[in-house]
């Protein structure tokens, strides 16, 4: 390997000491130096760019809260040299930093669209700014100390077949600090999360939500984390005792049978230990003594919530009526 490439640079040697081979050279130098003059030159050149440059709200006092949401990033357009344009994009993201103190007065931070476009040219120099969004600021402040109010979620939302919904919605942090401007927030008791509509959920899932609130005020932190828990159903079967209501002194009523079987659903969490209630009725007042029959329907009362899906095997039974 050592050997073929001694001899691959012993011919390139050779053909260089040669007329061609010399001014191939040259060539190559020439071309090298005008492909370097020509970067040069076109680096010095002006060029328009467009650019996000973050915000950023520099020397705010502690006692100061921003209510208004400022931009993440400003958007401009601007004009200048390549090279001034290279340094900034190869850096770190271009960022406009408004000093609170030349610019907060009564209640409000606010900054003209002459004054963003000098910030703008500062950040990168001999620049000319030929557009800027949002071309203005007016942002609102507080010194005032915020209210900690409880989190309301504003949510509907429904299993999927064979699933349940189980215990509440989980909500983490459960409570927000509301800072407002003036008496913005003087009648809020609560923090509202923006409406959340799911059907057919199938499992567990938590969800980032956003909290809203009156235009003036701002909720720290703006949203939560909700975990609606779901968990599988299944089948049981269990046989109840029919219960005579209604029935009259002197009376008894006797079903035949006097027993029937309840199926429902219930969460896989709770069918091993729990024994949900119920009761199945057969009332006296319902009876029909002109129906061509003796049979009375049968009705499900105080279900347990959890229970889904509840029946009964017979909706109804024999009877017959003794006088004591």
């Amino acid at each position: 390997m050592k050997l073929r490439l001694r001899r691959r640079i012993a011919v390139l040697s050779k053909a260089a000491r040669t007329q061609r081979g010399r001014n191939i050279l040259t060539f190559c130098v020439f071309l090298a130096i005008s492909a370097v003059l020509w970067v040069v030159l076109s680096l010095n050149e002006e060029d328009q760019t467009d650019m996000r440059m973050a915000l950023r709200l520099t020397h705010v006092p502690d006692s100061v809260t921003i209510v208004s949401v400022p931009p993440e990033y400003i958007n401009v357009s601007l004009r200048a040299r390549r090279t001034d344009l290279l340094k900034s994009m190869l850096g770190r993201t271009p960022a406009l930093d408004v000093d609170w103190r030349g610019h907060a007065a009564r209640g409000i931070i606010s900054l003209s669209s002459a004054e963003l476009k000098t910030l703008a040219r500062g950040v990168v120099a001999g620049s000319t700014v030929q557009a800027i969004s949002p071309d203005s600021l007016n942002l609102l402040y507080t010194t005032a100390a915020g209210r900690l109010l409880p989190v309301v979620l504003d949510y509907k939302v429904t299993p999927g077949p064979q699933s349940a919904l189980v215990g509440k919605p989980v909500v983490s942090p459960d409570s927000a600090m509301l800072y407002a401007v003036g008496g913005a927030a003087a009648s809020l008791n609560a923090v509202t999360t923006e409406p959340i509509r799911i059907s057919g959920l199938s499992e567990t899932v938590t969800m980032r939500v956003r909290l809203t609130s009156p235009a003036r005020t701002r909720p720290m932190p703006d949203s939560v984390n909700v975990t609606f828990t779901v968990e599988p159903l299944i089948m049981k079967t269990r046989r109840v005792v029919i219960e005579p209501t209604g029935v009259p002194k002197g009376v008894k009523l006797i079903t035949f049978p006097a027993q029937v079987d309840v199926s429902y659903m219930l969460p896989a969490s709770v069918y091993k230990s729990a024994v949900p209630q119920f009761r199945v009725v057969a009332d006296y007042r319902s009876i029909d003594v002109n129906a061509p029959t003796r049979n009375m329907r049968l009705r499900l009362v105080d279900v347990d919530d959890r229970l889904q899906n509840v029946y009964l095997s017979a909706d109804s039974v024999e009877y017959i009526i003794e006088h004591l």
